[in-house]
């Protein structure tokens, strides 16, 4: 292993610990109103295909909260994705405290898989609750890039930097990719 490797993804670790802490965030009640109406749009614009108000949940036990859609770990469809144009779903959970008027990200995961035969197969943005022993492999916050023991850093971004990125990012190259394959 190249000499200083550990040691400049300890430093990587603790920039995006320090960055987890400093996110701007609005309280717990306006973070789950604000995902909520994110989802109603992006499924309004496909013609309501899912049902936001069933699949959307939420809840909030000794000042944390739980926000998912979908299984944390998807393991194939269910009703309870999110389901995108190119035919990709969507699952997500994201966990927030809220201590003392202030809300703070803990973690999240967004796991969006592609329509069969896409490469890669899905994308999962991941913010751990916790920094690893081994950031070098593990970092705090990282991208999987359709292979699960793959983890590229990747900065710390507020739940809807991740929902845009996956909505008006990734979900048009997909389409667009579909499109061109026809």
């Amino acid at each position: 292993m190249p000499a200083g490797a550990p040691q400049r993804a300890k430093i990587l670790d603790g920039y995006l610990e320090r960055r987890v802490a400093s996110l701007p965030l609005p309280s717990r009640r306006d973070a789950i109103a604000q995902v909520r109406t994110y989802l109603l749009r992006q499924n309004a614009d496909l013609g309501k295909k899912n049902n936001v108000h069933r699949i959307y949940r939420n809840d909030t036990n000794q000042g944390v909260t739980s926000i998912w859609v979908g299984p944390q770990f998807d393991k194939g469809a269910t009703d309870l994705h999110f389901y995108l144009e190119s035919g990709s779903r969507l699952s997500f959970g994201i966990t927030l405290r809220e201590n003392n008027g202030r809300c703070s990200l803990i973690a999240y995961r967004f796991h969006l898989s592609l329509p069969d035969n896409q490469s890669p197969s899905f994308y999962r943005f991941d913010l751990n609750k916790n920094a690893h022993d081994t950031p070098l492999f593990e970092p705090r916050c990282h991208l999987h890039p359709g292979i699960d023991e793959l983890r590229l850093p990747c900065p710390v971004l507020t739940p809807l930097e991740v929902l845009d990125r996956i909505f008006l990012v990734i979900e048009p190259q997909v389409a667009r990719g579909l499109a061109l394959r026809g």
